[in-house]
């Protein structure tokens, strides 16, 4: 009898040493979710760096990625709307046909800096989005 308590206890402790495996990997993090798309509508003021001036302005971008964006830009020299415009990442780019210039901006927050190029010369070009805008 005390043969068999003892092969049934040392059964008991095999079984238990068997059936214990190591704990399971942690399962890997979920993947942060992808960034929010960027929304490039507001009133931004600009300024416009060309042949040793600089010319003041404000842009309004309006819209939508599913509807698309429309715009205009004005300076004190005139102004135009945006035609043509095209958001990929943080990079917009449209044209102002009234003025024959293409824009090419990147943002960064609430600011951006990019480039005008046309028939009347390259120039660079700054602004910043207007608080509540």
């Amino acid at each position: 009898m005390k043969r068999r308590v003892l092969i049934s206890a040392a059964m008991a402790l095999f079984l238990n040493a068997c059936a214990s495996a190591p704990p399971p990997e942690p399962a890997a993090p979920a993947p942060p979710p992808p960034p929010a798309a960027f929304d490039p509508t507001g009133t931004y003021d600009f300024t416009v760096s060309a042949q040793g001036m600089e010319i003041g302005g404000v842009m309004v971008i309006q819209g939508s990625a599913a509807a698309g964006y429309t715009g205009t830009v004005e300076t004190e020299m005139g102004g135009g709307s945006m035609a043509n415009v095209v958001v990929e990442g943080q990079t917009m780019t449209f044209s102002l046909t009234e003025v024959g210039m293409d824009a090419e901006l990147e943002f960064e927050g609430d600011e951006f800096s990019g480039f005008l190029a046309g028939g009347m010369g390259d120039a660079d070009i700054f602004g910043v989005k207007r608080s509540g805008g």
